[in-house]
């Protein structure tokens, strides 16, 4: 049951792994409603939230003009752009709705070090998105998640057929954060956004990995040994055009690939275990729960 009292969130980039997380999180919270923004509510993800009991709403964030109609209400607002040369327009036009429709407050998922001057593309529109977010006049809280451990799943299919493990970190150490923290942090956040108010979070995981120490914990999780392979910035670049991805995209990873190579992510926070009262969960815990994409059993990973 929902009382006449409770607070509408709308949550954006819905089918995604963190906002997915957050639903799940939020999930039979007294005092909250649940709305998700899709492109396409027809679509099976959408229609699996709906049966979740989240109300599903049309509308996208490229275009401001169907947006009026799935801001209409909402008292706070789960701010999510996919990465993307669009994301200040992208950003730009929910505050505008946000204004609108008169939200209460605006959560932010921005990104590690965000900053007009960061030595990434994404860092950088991130910062766009966060000044026209501080600029709206309306309350705000912003979370600059660190490198997400599912990114190594756009290499599980080496690591399954040849034990291969191909990123372009370099040795560099990060503090790596499990996209379902991240959602996991949000909801804690959303739960008593007037006390998150003003406030800037860097949630990330429990300690530092490079990429070697992961190689070494997924060859335990699968039983088989697995290498890291540290692609140089051209070579990676070449295969992931020759995939077919996007030059942005493409450039977006050489970027972070180049950064985090120099120790830009040696870092962890405590801010997650302030907020959560919770560990956040280790590589060996995303290894485990994601070894069949890695080629591994979920049988031995659970045993």
């Amino acid at each position: 049951m929902t009382g006449m009292g409770d607070k509408t969130v709308l949550v954006t980039g819905a089918t995604g792994t963190v906002s997915t997380a957050l639903l799940g999180a939020l999930k039979g919270k007294p005092g909250l409603r649940l709305r998700a923004l899709v492109r396409d509510p027809a679509g099976a993800k959408a229609q699996a939230l709906q049966k979740d009991g989240v109300e599903v709403v049309a509308g996208d964030l490229e275009e401001p003009d169907t947006l009026a109609e799935a801001f209409a209400g909402v008292d706070i607002l789960w701010l999510l752009t996919p990465a993307s040369a669009l994301e200040p327009s992208m950003g730009s036009n929910a505050v505008t709705a946000a204004r609108s429709a008169k939200i209460g407050h605006i959560v932010r998922n921005s990104a590690i070090k965000a900053g007009h001057d960061a030595p990434n593309r994404n860092g950088r529109l991130h910062a766009l998105v966060e000044e026209s977010v501080k600029a709206s006049g309306i309350p705000w809280t912003i979370l600059r998640p660190h490198y997400y451990m599912q990114n190594l799943l756009s290499s599980a299919g080496s690591v399954a057929s040849e034990g291969m493990l191909y990123m372009n970190m370099g040795q560099g150490r990060v503090g790596m954060i499990d996209g379902r923290d991240v959602g996991v942090f949000a909801a804690k956040v959303i739960q008593n956004a007037e006390r998150h108010a003003g406030k800037t979070y860097n949630p990330t995981g429990p300690e530092l990995t490079t990429m070697g120490d992961a190689a070494e914990t997924l060859s335990g999780v699968l039983a088989k040994h697995v290498n890291y392979v540290a692609l140089p910035p051209e070579a990676a670049q070449q295969a992931m055009l020759g995939f077919g991805l996007s030059r942005w995209f493409v450039g977006n990873v050489v970027d972070y690939g180049r950064v985090y190579s120099d120790g830009w992510g040696d870092f962890t926070t405590s801010d997650f275990k302030d907020i959560t009262g919770q560990e956040a969960r280790s590589f060996k815990q995303f290894a485990t729960d994601f070894a069949p994409a890695f080629g591994g059993s979920p049988v031995a990973a659970h045993a």
